[in-house]
């Protein structure tokens, strides 16, 4: 089983599909139309990967979920507790045939020190495994609902199902509470200045350093954008020329959301996550983005055909000229990564340009409350975000550091 993308009348759909390329399952089918209308393409596909990830636990098994829930055979502790700790581990693990399996080791302290190891070579984050243990728990409250909405189910299976969805239900409260343990140092950086430094210097077109054979322009716009206005990866592969403020102060880019844009051709169709502003950048980025436009995105054919900005340069299954794949931004980022020796991603430039934007604010002497408003506008966070909280508690965290080493100072003066 696998998990298909297709478009239909220009809108984007998913489905689970057996070795035949068929639907896996009515009730599996019925379940993502369910959770799928109202979310964004990318959204859609993480719930149903998810949903994926389960139904490939159980089948490799043998517990026919279904099946069991329409007779109320639900599944027992132990086959819970043997997916809650599959949760932990990447799938490519999983699904590797070079994992060795012991089925036959009953030593409980060699068992947990496997286990242990196991899951500290190839633990996933903690979002990643609240969402397996919540679809498995959706999923059964779905179907239950379906088999058994409107019939009367006996006690015994009744309080039975009820115990499993508050086990579960206790297990993934329990990742919300505990999503990171770690204490970050208020003068670390997510890049340190010296590599950012070099990353600038890197990325230029004429740079002996630039790692790219080939797109350097395109790929230096992409990641100066991203750099200068903080947008997520998503915004930025949507941007169309439309959208640049070619004009007036000539700095401005409106940044939107616009689920299921029949305009866009691309299977896996990025969006803007987060609520509508305008981001600024320098008046030089902007004139060498519309040099980009007017000289080199206009000599592919297939640009014509569309408005967005950032266009394939290769001629790879014949997407040259059309919209750039979020995999391609991905695969830019990977090239700097190996030649920077540290790993970069676009969201980690989302987060270096809240630490500029943090030194400028300081530097111009902004009001705290007014930084995290005009923060929010910036990041396309709502009002009630608590997003800003995560940079406002780093620059709390360095005057308490100021403040304490300054008490310090004078306690030693009096000594």
């Amino acid at each position: 089983m696998r998990l298909k993308r297709y478009q239909y009348n220009g809108l984007p759909f998913v489905s689970i599909v057996d070795e035949n390329d068929c639907p896996l399952d009515p009730y599996v089918s019925c379940y993502i139309t369910s959770i799928v209308t109202s979310k964004s393409p990318n959204s859609a596909a993480r719930y149903a990967n998810e949903l994926l990830f389960l139904l490939k636990h159980f089948f490799k098994r043998k517990i026919l979920l279904i099946e069991r829930m329409k007779s109320c055979v639900f599944i027992s502790h132990q086959e819970y507790t043997q997916f809650y700790e599959q949760c932990f581990f990447h799938k490519s693990l999983l699904e590797s045939s070079s994992v060795l399996l012991f089925p036959d080791v009953h030593a409980k302290h060699f068992r947990n020190i496997m286990v242990a190891n196991q899951r500290g070579i190839a633990k996933v984050s903690s979002e990643t495994i609240q969402g397996r243990i919540r679809r498995l728990r959706l999923f059964l409250e779905w179907l239950f609902d379906e088999l058994h909405g409107n019939k009367k189910v006996d006690e015994i299976s009744l309080d039975q199902y009820r115990k499993l969805i508050s086990k579960i239900k206790l297990d993934e409260q329990a990742f919300g509470r505990n999503r990171s343990q770690k204490v970050a140092n208020a003068d670390d950086s997510v890049i340190p200045d010296e590599l950012f430094a070099q990353m600038l210097e890197m990325i230029l077109p004429s740079s002996l350093s630039n790692p790219f054979s080939a797109s350097r322009i395109r790929n230096y716009l992409i990641v100066s954008l991203i750099i200068q206005s903080g947008i997520r990866r998503g915004a930025l592969a949507k941007l169309k020329i439309s959208d640049c403020h070619f004009h007036g102060s000539y700095d401005r880019i409106m940044i939107y959301r616009s689920p299921n844009d029949i305009s866009d051709p691309r299977l896996e169709r990025p969006n803007q996550k987060t609520k509508s502003h305008l981001a600024t950048i320098d008046q030089s980025l902007m004139k060498q983005l519309k040099f980009y436009i007017d000289h080199i995105r206009s000599q592919f054919f297939q640009a014509r055909t569309h408005d967005f900005i950032f266009v394939s340069e290769k001629d790879s299954r014949g997407t040259i000229g059309l919209p750039i794949s979020l995999k391609a931004i991905n695969r830019i980022f990977r090239c700097l990564s190996k030649k920077l020796d540290f790993h970069v991603h676009p969201h980690l430039l989302r987060h270096k340009w809240n630490e500029i934007f943090d030194l400028q604010g300081e530097r111009l002497g902004v009001s705290p409350s007014l930084l995290e408003d005009v923060r929010k506008y910036a990041m396309g966070w709502s009002q009630n975000s608590s997003m800003a909280q995560l940079y406002n508690d780093k620059r709390l965290a360095k005057k308490a550091k100021e403040i304490s080493m300054a008490h310090q100072k004078g306690v030693d003066q009096k000594k």
